[in-house]
């Protein structure tokens, strides 16, 4: 906009500033030219009584001619001429033959050709003298006089229009700022921070747009609390049946055992085991289904949260690791995974200013995603480096990996990579991105060890 309008107001007054040159100009050559052919009348009236004086004294018809003031701005020719036609004295840059033979006696101007050059010439005839006068001033003069003042005009014409432009684009500048504050303010909006735009000390024109935004805003804060609420609601009442519904199913488990003596030996008949595998297929069922119920109440948990809200400790990355690995080492060994951590070599302990629980549940789901995805006797590897400020924490594994089109949409919530073979929620990388960012890090992704697998990469501000 702020560019459009520059445009528009600078070619504006380009046209307007050509269009008045061009007018000053003709009014310049209109009145030049009255003031030259007034010259030459006046120059007229000085060449009659050049003749007068010649002719009294006999020497009107001399050969001599007069000296032509060449040194003058405004170069004047004139020319003495009989009653018969005849040159009886002319200035030296005046034509030998009269400039007009036969004089209009209705027209005193004229313009004519005369030794290849376009003259204007002033015609006074003095009969009773026995001569008349022609006097002429060459177009060209007239043209050079004319191009030196536009020469002197057009360099401070030039200079005003640039000063034109830059107080436009100063006055524009300043007018838009409002635009461009609000655009900031805008710009800074989150689905964490809905809050209203400021309207104070806005223009009137701005103050209708800025109401009508708040009011959208406040509409889309109200549904995205609903949709959080009616999530959290939901699972927190949905937690409570899984759990009972597990437990049924493990005293079922139990009641199809059959019967033990008192060495615990079985007694009796069991149940098939056809019963026996779909007690199992449904307790895993509910299994996976509180686990996204425990996904669901983590993400009302923590979509409502503020960077700058969170509470925040030192945490010692030693023993965070220690405590990742600890909880994620039975399923590595369940696959034969070789889990190790790769620290950086110093002698003082390394610290981060964070929130521990979700900064471990985020290290947790990201090696469980490894483990889990990971080829069997595969690796994963966790290794932490300090950066210029920054804290890099990435957790590596040489599994089949995720191409470069689906890891764009790994954060998505209920994503999930088909083909896989596992099961899941898709939850578990959106919790992680969610807690990266209000730690006020960077989730990236890309290969993992060997150039296989997948690399996972989260990048912490140390303080």
């Amino acid at each position: 906009m702020r560019r459009r309008l520059l445009l528009t107001t600078l070619g504006s007054s380009v046209v307007c500033w050509l269009v008045s040159l061009a007018v000053v100009v003709s009014v310049a050559w209109h009145e030049t030219s009255d003031v030259f052919d007034d010259a030459l009348e006046e120059g007229a009236r000085l060449a009659i009584q050049l003749g007068d004086s010649l002719q009294r004294d006999g020497r009107l018809a001399d050969d001599d001619t007069a000296v032509d003031p060449s040194r003058h701005r405004v170069r004047l020719a004139y020319q003495l001429i009989s009653n018969e036609g005849a040159m009886l004295r002319r200035a030296d840059r005046a034509p030998r033959l009269p400039f007009v033979a036969k004089p209009d006696e209705d027209e005193d101007f004229h313009n004519v050709w005369a030794d290849g050059k376009l003259w204007r010439v002033y015609v006074r005839q003095s009969e009773d003298r026995g001569f008349a006068v022609q006097i002429g001033q060459r177009w060209d003069d007239r043209s050079e006089l004319l191009s030196e003042m536009a020469e002197n005009l057009v360099w401070p014409a030039l200079g005003l229009l640039l000063l034109l432009g830059l107080l436009n684009w100063f006055a524009i500048r300043s007018l838009l700022q409002p635009l461009e504050r609000i655009a900031q303010h805008i710009k800074t909006k989150s689905p964490d921070d809905l809050s209203a735009v400021p309207d104070a000390g806005q223009a009137r024109e701005l103050q209708s747009i800025i109401l009508s935004l708040n009011a959208v805003f406040g509409r889309l804060a109200e549904a995205m609390h609903a949709e959080r609420r009616f999530t959290a609601d939901a699972a927190h009442e949905l937690r409570t049946p899984l759990a009972a519904l597990r437990m049924k199913i493990q005293l079922m488990q139990r009641m199809y055992r059959g019967p033990v003596d008192a060495a615990g030996n079985p007694v009796g008949d069991a149940a098939p085991d056809s019963m026996k595998t779909a007690l199992q297929v449904l307790r895993d069922d509910v299994d996976r289904s509180t686990s996204l119920v425990e996904n669901l109440l983590a993400l009302a948990r923590l979509d409502p949260q503020q960077p700058q809200t969170l509470d925040k400790q030192d945490v010692d990355l030693q023993s965070l690791m220690d405590e990742v690995v600890q909880v994620c080492t039975p399923a590595a060994q369940a696959k034969t995974m070789m889990l190790n951590v790769a620290l950086p070599t110093t002698s003082n302990a390394l610290t981060i200013r964070a929130n521990r629980p979700l900064l471990a549940s985020a290290l947790r789901n990201l090696v469980d995603n490894a483990v889990r995805y990971g080829a069997t006797g595969g690796r994963v590897r966790i290794e932490v480096e300090t950066r210029a400020h920054r804290l890099r924490i990435a957790v590596r594994d040489n599994g089949p990996g995720v191409s470069k089109e689906d890891r764009v949409r790994l954060t998505q919530r209920f994503f999930r990579v088909l083909g896989s073979g596992e099961t899941g929620s898709g939850l578990g990388l959106s919790i992680v991105a969610r807690i990266v960012v209000l730690h006020g890090g960077e989730l990236s992704f890309d290969d993992g060890l060997d150039g296989r697998g997948l690399s996972v990469r989260v990048d912490l501000p140390v303080r």
